[in-house]
């Protein structure tokens, strides 16, 4: 199987076993776990704080030895993850799955796009990117109607169905899955090459855990010294940071504030209904958005991005104010679709923006930003909507938003595409 179809098919069923797991997991730990209100809120926020400790090392680990393997680890991780998530009905259980789960996902942030970008043809970067998002999408509607299908049968099914799939996801990769790109050498053990045997040489006078933590903490340095030297990146990262305040806001308030115009229909079926629509109108927006944007032209990437996050923050700020049934609606799928049409976009800008070498620690350094703006955003938002309204809280989630569309514009005008006579290669960012 080619890298290309690879990609694909790790983007449609990780999103399939994924959606099916969390689409109603909330229920299943409210009803059959018994969590309270604030042990909901902790599991999430344990969940960030993992995903934010853990984002760079997991990275470095990726770019300074193998993405393949930093893949494979992450996909067998949070198989096991969703498996105790399941099948052990305790807040002691779900806690500890929380953190198996969070290590496994920062994992495969990150090192998934960046085996992806070496190990595809670079004319064919961009549309695996595109296809890649789509088939995710698609894997997200058809895991939320086996959801909906299968909690109704029992409740804990979904969650171990999907650790199931994710665990032999895993299994598949460790045997199909290939890797020609090798790290660059650092005079460390671990560069030495592969016949050579893991004993550090006699000569080094380092052990080798000593010079492996070095190699490391080079590592962040240089995914580090790339976004202080690039006005892009550092664009980039605070927009990210900012859209992951917002995030958290929606992610929390969302269906609080749409429960009242349910009534007396089940959540269920109408929640699953909300996001098998959300699902499908992602694919035509992120089909739409693959017409205008190319891994060699970095600014009209970044155009399209800074429009659809405006877009995003006026969606958020006019759900606030919505008094009725319809227009809650339609601007909570709105708001949906055009959140999960970015991640495909921003991945294709951070790939044509990064050196091949700090790619994967790039990458996290820039989910880091997300899980920190998750940690920092929710609070503000929820005390807004516990004091005002929760309507009051959306619109504040959506207001964080906007520092995020300035930061964006900015970093697209910094990104200079290239003439058009140059070879089809990813530009160079300053």
């Amino acid at each position: 199987m080619s890298s290309y179809r690879l990609y694909l098919l790790i983007c449609g069923a990780g999103s399939f076993a994924a959606k099916m797991a969390f689409t109603l997991n909330l229920i299943y730990q409210a009803t059959v776990v018994g969590l309270s209100p604030l042990q909901l809120v902790l599991v999430g926020t344990l969940m960030e704080a993992v995903c934010f400790v853990a984002q760079v090392p997991t990275g470095v680990i990726a770019d300074r030895y193998s993405r393949r393997l930093s893949v494979i680890a992450g996909y067998l991780l949070m198989g096991a993850g969703l498996l105790v998530w399941g099948l052990l009905p305790t807040y002691a259980a779900i806690l500890v799955a929380n953190v198996i789960w969070a290590i496994g996902a920062v994992c495969v942030d990150g090192a998934e796009e960046a085996w992806a970008a070496d190990e595809i043809a670079p004319d064919r970067v961009t549309r695996a990117f595109v296809r890649g998002g789509q088939l995710t999408q698609a894997g997200a509607l058809l895991g939320i109607v086996a959801a909906v299908g299968l909690t109704a049968v029992e409740p804990a099914l979904p969650i171990v169905a999907g650790g199931v799939l994710t665990l032999a996801l895993g299994v598949l990769l460790t045997v199909v899955m290939p890797e020609t790109w090798r790290p660059a050498p650092t005079g460390s053990w671990r560069s030495a090459p592969r016949d050579s045997g893991r004993s550090a040489p006699p000569d080094s006078g380092r052990s080798a855990p000593t010079e492996s933590w070095r190699s490391m903490r080079r590592q962040v340095a240089d995914g580090a010294r790339a976004v202080r030297h690039s006005t892009v990146l550092a664009g980039i990262l605070g927009a990210t940071l900012f859209a992951g305040m917002s995030s958290e806001g929606f992610d929390r308030l969302s269906q609080p504030f749409l429960l009242p115009f349910v009534g007396d229909h089940p959540v269920e079926l109408v929640f699953g209904a909300l996001s098998m629509i959300a699902a499908l109108g992602s694919i035509v927006v992120t089909g739409l958005a693959g017409r205008w944007i190319d891994v060699v032209r970095p600014q009209r990437v970044g155009r399209v991005l800074a429009a659809l996050q405006a877009l995003t923050a006026a969606g958020l700020i006019g759900l606030g104010w919505a008094g009725h049934w319809w227009a809650a609606v339609a601007l909570y799928l709105a708001v949906r679709l055009l959140r999960d049409s970015t991640g495909p976009i921003l991945n294709v800008w951070l790939v044509s923006a990064t050196a091949p070498e700090s790619r994967a620690t790039v990458f996290s350094i820039v989910a880091q930003a997300d899980a920190l703006g998750q940690v920092a955003g929710g609070p503000p938002a929820g005390f807004v909507a516990q004091r005002r309204a929760i309507g009051a809280g959306l619109s504040v989630a959506g207001l964080f938003v906007l520092p995020a569309v300035a930061l964006l514009a900015l970093a697209a005008k910094r990104s200079p595409d290239p003439q058009p006579t140059t070879p089809a290669e990813p530009a160079t960012m300053s």
